[in-house]
């Protein structure tokens, strides 16, 4: 498709050029309705945004304001071993909670589509964790694993065997977060999902299989494709909202045993909170938003060449 220019497209369809005078001469009313909830969204999250970038450069802490400390926070935070361990702990696991997360919510989805006569039953079932507190769904979890309480470590000692460490030892510390992390959130890509497979059109099927595709082949051709664009969604949103989990995985761990589970949003509040160091927090903080905003710039880029192909 050839590229047209904004005189080009107004020449074709006789569209005059108008500035931002003339659009708010003619559309003063709906500007002036759209004014304090532009003016109460910019209080309450532009403004926080900037003033957090402003604190990383300064040494501030609670109840006191900071001085002006150039980039010694950015410093910190490139030379801190923790804080590179936790960066590296906090991609695992998005990406192994994000992709987990996209298998289960479309297993989960298409036993819904199979299922249709049980859709509410098992759409309250699947939907159940992610409408829990993440705290409480901590507290379950918890109570599950746990070493001197857990309920599947007195499973094993009735069988006879020894529980691993679930939250303590080797790898069980990441596996179990991660485990938890995607029970929690997974009936969110499911309900995307099954919104997905009920907008497919059936004659696409009835088509398929006049033409003798069997039922994986109809996965793979009808299927599949529809599953493209609500993927992405998926993808994006669900990595932004993990980088910033906080509640379940403090609850289970609380970063340990010592800092072996570390994830960045509790680096946040120990540096902030703990060590009283809103600056260093803040700087924290802005990694995580790197991440999200990656995962941001990846969802525009891949849904605008998604949307060129049907151009």
């Amino acid at each position: 498709m050839s590229y047209q220019s904004d005189e080009q497209i107004r020449e074709r369809y006789g569209l005059e050029e108008r500035t931002i005078t003339d659009r708010l001469r003619e559309n003063w009313v709906g500007y002036l309705f759209i004014f304090p909830t532009f003016l109460m969204f910019s209080l309450l999250f532009y403004y926080p945004i900037v003033r957090g970038v402003y604190l990383t450069f300064t040494d501030t802490k609670l109840g006191l304001s900071g001085q002006f400390i150039g980039l010694d926070n950015y410093y910190w935070l490139l030379t801190n071993d923790l804080f590179l361990f936790a960066f590296g702990w906090t991609l695992v696991f998005v990406f192994g909670v994000t992709g987990l997360q996209l298998v289960l919510g479309g297993l989960a989805a298409l036993l819904l589509s199979e299922l249709s006569n049980y859709r509410r039953w098992i759409s309250a079932v699947v939907m159940s964790p992610y409408f829990s507190a993440p705290l409480a769904g901590g507290v379950i979890w918890l109570w599950f694993l746990d070493s001197s309480f857990g309920f599947l470590p007195r499973v094993f000692a009735d069988l006879g065997l020894v529980a691993p460490g679930f939250l303590s030892e080797g790898l069980w510390p990441y596996v179990s977060l991660i485990v938890a992390q995607t029970w929690h959130d997974y009936g969110y890509a499911a309900i995307i999902y099954a919104a997905a497979l009920i907008n497919i059109p059936s004659d696409q099927y009835e088509a398929a299989a006049l033409a003798g595709a069997g039922r994986l082949r109809r996965f793979r051709d009808v299927t599949l494709p529809h599953l493209i664009t609500p993927t992405i969604i998926i993808l994006a949103l669900r990595t932004a909202y993990n980088v910033a989990e906080f509640a379940q995985p403090f609850e289970l761990t609380g970063g340990g045993p010592g800092t072996r589970t570390m994830l960045l949003s509790i680096l946040t509040y120990r540096v902030a909170y703990v060590n009283n160091s809103f600056g260093r927090g803040y700087t924290v903080g802005m990694a995580m938003i790197v991440i999200s905003m990656t995962a941001a710039v990846f969802y525009v880029t891949v849904i605008k060449g998604e949307e060129e192909l049907y151009v």
